[in-house]
């Protein structure tokens, strides 16, 4: 038994929870969008009561002490030094994304991205008039590993490269080698990397993350690393997203295009949050992992054994399980919503390379991953 209560069953219901109540959840079993259903670190909801019972909520600016902390945490945990007077703030890393296009690329440059896609980056390269290149990653026995030939043939008629480290949906976390592998093409080609790291401090042991922006010593300049604290300490839409670019002539151009916006202000309850997940959250993060890993290991034990149609994705890194429902031979939505009555995500919804596949999110109480194993057994012998 850990210091924190992962075990407990918190009731989202009513509460303008997108997971709970924005979909229609009557009977569900809610595994969806990426949030946890485990409560916060206590030290977070006790800076915020805190600064809560100061009366006065006006105009506040981000302190020092965020940036400093940001940096100590990513050099303690990943070895990789971010300057925290090179950090810009923004208020999540998929708009980042957009605003990092607009200010580095033109209207009409093309951008390479790896499928299956996490479905919210296709809406905001396009929204801001950007064409996209699909590199269609390789299932080979439920392992995902890159076309390096298909990739060097995206990347000659590309711009931009929008690396998602780890891999969302797919949970790979990439090696050293695989990442200069991909930092060799980039720079035959010249191209920019956004590298989204938001899921980089959920990493399953065995397994380690390499941060794009030191794989090489050459890859910081042509690197703008997106971080957050949102998925890692379970303050999605409260959290503070860091634009982090490797040289400073792109700095000096999002801060730019950032004030011309008006932008880069942040609600002074985020970075209280935030501020607090960064000194303090550590400790409730190394229960978050091994409990997350042990859900995963729970599922793919009784899927390997009850469910043999369906295969499971080896999860090197987030809370997201990504099962292969190609030999089911009927729709993924008819097995889990339909029948089974759980609600995760169609993988059809990550682009035509997800097809046939379906995401689960794995960051909820033991008690609820025992009845979703109930009614998936179930749905599998009224179907089967």
């Amino acid at each position: 038994m850990g210091k924190f209560d992962l075990d407990q069953v918190i009731c989202r219901e009513n509460t303008c929870s997108v997971k709970n109540d924005y979909r229609n959840c009557e009977d569900m079993i809610c595994m969806w969008v990426a949030d946890m259903d485990f409560a916060v670190a206590p030290p977070i909801v006790e800076a915020i009561k805190k600064r809560a019972d100061h009366p006065i909520f006006g105009y506040s600016y981000i302190p020092d002490r965020l940036f400093n902390a940001v940096s100590n945490w990513y050099e303690k945990r990943q070895g990789v030094h971010y300057n925290p007077k090179r950090m810009l703030t923004y208020y999540s890393v998929v708009s980042a994304i957009s605003l990092v296009l607009l200010s580095l690329t033109e209207e009409g440059d093309t951008v390479t991205m790896m499928a299956p896609t996490y479905m919210n980056f296709p809406p905001a390269v396009n929204g801001v008039k950007r064409n996209i290149i699909y590199n269609n990653l390789i299932d080979i026995n439920q392992h995902f590993e890159i076309d390096y030939d298909d990739l060097d043939r995206c990347l000659s008629k590309s711009k931009v490269f929008l690396h998602c480290s780890p891999h969302n949906p797919t949970g790979r976390v990439w090696t050293l080698d695989e990442q200069r592998k991909i930092a060799e093409l980039c720079e035959k080609h010249h191209v920019l990397v956004i590298s989204d790291e938001i899921h980089s401090d959920l990493i399953m042991p065995g397994f380690k993350h390499i941060p794009f922006f030191q794989v090489s010593p050459k890859t910081k300049d042509y690197t703008v690393t997106m971080i957050s604290a949102t998925k890692t300490f379970n303050l999605a839409n409260n959290g503070v997203a860091f634009i982090i670019p490797g040289n400073e002539k792109m700095y000096e151009s999002i801060k730019k295009h950032m004030e011309c916006l008006h932008l880069g202000s942040m609600n002074i309850f985020a970075t209280t949050a935030v501020l607090a997940a960064y000194e303090s959250g550590e400790e409730w993060l190394e229960e978050v992992i091994p409990y997350v890993e042990d859900n995963y290991l729970m599922i793919k034990k009784f899927i390997d054994e009850k469910i043999p149609k369906i295969k499971v994705t080896t999860m090197e890194g987030t809370y997201l399980m990504w099962l292969d429902c190609r030999n089911l031979g009927i729709p993924v939505v008819n097995f889990f919503e339909t029948t089974a009555k759980v609600l995760g995500e169609d993988g059809i919804l990550f682009g035509p390379a997800g097809q046939n596949y379906y995401r689960l999110n794995l960051a909820s109480s033991r008690l609820v991953i025992e009845k979703v194993l109930m009614r998936l057994e179930k749905a599998y012998h009224q179907l089967f």
